[in-house]
């Protein structure tokens, strides 16, 4: 969530001005209190024709954001939320009444995954929301897939939730089949315990360029996730034009044009998926292709940036209707 917010913020999409204003910090809790208490102060300062677009993931931020939705209502601002959280589903099935009178707040909402916006609509059928992706540029620095070794990469949390132990089963049968083939695991450990096995490499987490590099140098991609709502490396897989190997969880199955997907948990399928991506780098390329083709039509920096615009002016027209309506009932 937070590379997609700067690059909302560098490249100014969806207004002329952007600005990030954080109200949360990892593992402390009284200084994301005092973050959202400063960001509440921030909005007393802003014109009442500012928009306030709030990125929510799941849990506590629920509480966070509701503080700032309130006092953005309250000056009579537009308010937009996105929903970044994979476990949102989770959120809304044990606290209910919270979400549905966050959500409430909002004057439109985008979600990342059908699934998302399908609960959303029905938690709050008045208040208007909308499928929109997470900008991501085409990377013109990435070769022909064709003209890779035969490296598939991982990119994020080493753990079960990522499905890093289904790819580590997976492997031991790609490595007996392809013995030129390499796996680059990057990201940060979990309670996961991973033996060392042949050719399977594994690194700490690293920077966002040292990320699309790796993307680059590799022939297909592995996100074998359990959970997720519209994964980054895989947006940034369709840039570079590279292929990925995933399951159909959260957003997934709206970027399927980029790879090809197999059931949550399956390593045989995936080994077999892997095996045949490695072994065919003219198919690896086709799908590589129509990967970067669909995210040029929907993932575009420009593309994502007219979409905001139009959905801020529209919400701001929203509002202003529904303050002349209050005033004249």
């Amino acid at each position: 969530m937070g590379s997609v917010i700067a690059t909302l913020v560098e490249l100014r999409l969806g207004a002329d001005v952007v600005r990030a204003v954080p109200t949360w910090r990892p593992d402390s809790h009284p200084r994301s209190a005092a973050l959202t208490a400063r960001a509440i102060v921030v909005l007393a300062g802003l014109p009442r024709a500012t928009v306030v677009h709030v990125h929510m993931s799941e849990g506590g931020s629920f509480v966070r954001e509701a503080a700032v939705l309130a006092s953005a209502r309250l000056r009579g601002m537009t308010r937009i939320v996105t929903l970044h959280g994979y476990r949102f589903a989770e959120t809304c099935a044990r606290w209910p009444r919270l979400v549905t009178r966050v959500l409430g707040m909002a004057t439109a909402i985008t979600a990342l995954s059908e699934a998302d916006r399908g609960l959303a609509q029905r938690l709050v059928p008045g208040v208007p929301v909308e499928l929109l992706p997470n900008p991501v540029a085409l990377d013109g620095a990435a070769g022909a897939v064709s003209e890779t070794a035969e490296v598939v990469l991982f990119a994020g949390e080493v753990g079960k939730r990522k499905g890093a132990d289904v790819l580590y089963a997976a492997w031991r049968t790609v490595a007996a089949s392809r013995p030129l083939a390499r796996c680059i695991v990057v990201g940060p450990s979990t309670a996961l315990a991973l033996a060392p096995l042949e050719r399977f490499e594994r690194h700490g987490p690293v920077g966002r360029e040292r990320v699309r590099e790796l993307i680059r140098e590799a022939r297909v991609v592995a996100l074998p996730s359990r959970g997720e709502v519209l994964p980054m490396i895989l947006a940034e897989a369709m840039a570079a034009g590279r292929p990925f190997v995933a399951t159909p969880v959260g957003g997934v199955t709206e970027m399927s044009q980029g790879g090809v997907l197999v059931a949550v948990g399956d390593a045989p399928a995936l080994a077999a998926a892997l095996e045949a991506l490695l072994g065919n780098p003219q198919r690896a390329q086709a799908i590589g292709r129509a990967g970067a083709a669909r995210c040029e039509e929907w993932m575009a920096p420009e593309v994502v940036g007219a979409r905001l615009r139009e959905l801020y002016s529209t919400s701001r027209r929203r509002g202003l209707y529904a303050g002349v309506r209050d005033l004249a009932s």
